[in-house]
């Protein structure tokens, strides 16, 4: 049988931004307790399955626990394991739940995903869970998957797993009644499908009781248009951009949404990888480019309570 084409392999560069711990020291680790086992390349580089990252994930995390290597390399890979969870319910660590968070997709474990989770939730509340845990994990997931360093069905698991966290957060609050204050349209360019950001900001806006309309995935500029023409107030419309419009792209589209959409009471708030990778650029009247989500979010916040929204 041929070896899936999905089949992950790291180099060592990968292994060492993943789990923190040096270069040097994982070849230590390999050579002296052979806690690894890479094979290499025909240019003699040594590379790593997801088998021996998941096990230099556990081990990292019981060595940074206090359990000396000599001991964990004696350990059978099903010991190693066990001993994690029993340390992690001992220590009750949130200080690692992002490297939790990243053995939990690598071995597709809902149940684990979750328990990080709550506890990380009841320590520091669902914004912490999201701004802490789940953009810096997705953010490094994006990158490995950019790469070839990682299989795409791992980003499929924890990016379901996130939308049905963010989306059961929104159900949970009450909606917004229909008020004469401005109202914040979400949506996605078309072609774009990248929506956990504009979901969470949709989840934060919820909670700050503010009126928004999630149009969701790839939305034409035409339907934009018309709800701009449905409304009589003022109009804060928000997207964020990761893969679609393309960079060069990014201007003439800003620039045909105010052609299209009433300068004079519409505002466009763009976000996004897209955004951040293109820099400082001339952007028209009434739009805004943010470089983080965080960003974004102190703005709405400040607006929420009274500060300027231009």
């Amino acid at each position: 049988m041929s070896e899936s084409p999905f089949r992950s392999r790291f180099q060592i560069r990968d292994l060492e931004e993943f789990s923190g711990v040096k270069a040097h020291t994982i070849r230590i680790w390999e050579k002296r307790y052979g806690l690894l086992r890479p094979e290499r390349t025909l240019t003699n580089i040594r590379t790593y399955g997801l088998e021996e990252l998941k096990n230099l994930l556990n081990v990292a995390y019981l060595n940074r626990h206090g359990h000396k290597i000599s001991r964990i390399a004696k350990l059978s890979q099903l010991d190693r394991e066990r001993l994690v969870r029993d340390t992690a319910q001992e220590q009750n660590d949130l200080g690692d739940a992002l490297t939790g968070l990243k053995m939990s997709m690598l071995g597709f474990d809902e149940a684990q995903f979750d328990s990080i989770c709550d506890r990380y939730r009841q320590a520091s509340g669902f914004r912490a869970v999201v701004e802490d845990l789940f953009v810096p994990l997705l953010e490094h997931i994006g990158l490995l998957w950019q790469t070839s360093s990682i299989c795409p069905s791992h980003e499929h698991f924890v990016s379901n797993l996130v939308r049905q966290k963010i989306s059961a957060e929104i159900d949970a609050l009450p909606p917004i009644p229909t008020t004469s204050d401005p109202i914040v349209v979400l949506f996605l360019p078309e072609h774009e499908i990248h929506e956990l950001g504009l979901l969470y900001v949709a989840y934060v806006l919820r909670s700050l009781g503010r009126r928004a309309i999630y149009l969701g995935q790839s939305v034409p500029m035409a339907d934009l248009e018309q709800v701009s023409g449905t409304f009589s107030q003022r109009l804060i419309f928000i997207s964020f951009v990761t893969a679609f419009p393309a960079m060069d792209e990014l201007i003439p589209y800003a620039n045909r949404f105010r052609e299209l959409v009433p300068k004079e009471r519409c505002a466009l708030w763009l976000c996004g990888g897209q955004i951040a990778r293109l820099g400082d650029a001339p952007w028209p009247e009434g739009v805004r480019a943010f470089t983080h989500i965080r960003e974004l979010l102190q703005e709405l916040e400040a607006s929420a309570t009274g500060g300027a929204e231009r």
